[in-house]
């Protein structure tokens, strides 16, 4: 008679990759990335990035993983995007309810600590820089109007 083998898959807290953000998917990426710190295309050491060799960055397979100047991995993407190849990545991922206010980012600006992992910085990480420059001079603005007022 045989056997029968059963296998336990643990995800060890991580979302499955079509749940997360593509900023989440370099992020893990970076931590699974393997080999010397040189790009594989040309050996250069300066302005490396993680490189995903098949052109999808879904898979973070180390497999699929490797250290790219910009240079080379901006011409690996111009490649995969001439050949019609894998599915292009989106910079920016606003959530379900959209671009944050600017009484959403003034919040998160006032209560996010740098390095912290909170409401705050999720808040800042969602709100695109065009947009993050703009609530930034109406911040500077504001301050300026409060010149000189007494505190209490």
């Amino acid at each position: 008679m045989g056997s029968i083998t059963r296998v336990v898959v643990v995800n060890m807290g991580h979302k499955p990759v079509d749940e997360i953000t593509d900023r989440a998917k370099r992020y893990r990426a970076q931590q699974n990335v393997k080999g010397p710190k040189r790009c594989v295309i040309c050996g250069s050491t300066r302005n490396l990035d993680v490189m995903h060799l098949s052109g999808d960055e879904a898979d973070g397979a180390s497999k699929n993983l490797a250290y790219g100047c910009r240079k080379c991995n901006a011409k690996l993407s111009a490649a995969f995007k001439q050949i019609g190849s894998k599915v292009r990545t989106r910079q920016y991922n606003p959530t379900a309810s959209g671009v944050p206010t600017f009484a959403q980012y003034a919040w998160a600006v006032s209560n996010h600590r740098r390095g912290a992992h909170d409401d705050g910085g999720a808040i800042i990480h969602a709100t695109p820089r065009h947009k993050r420059i703009q609530y930034a001079k109406r911040i500077a603005e504001v301050k300026r109007g409060r010149r000189g007022e007494v505190p209490f």
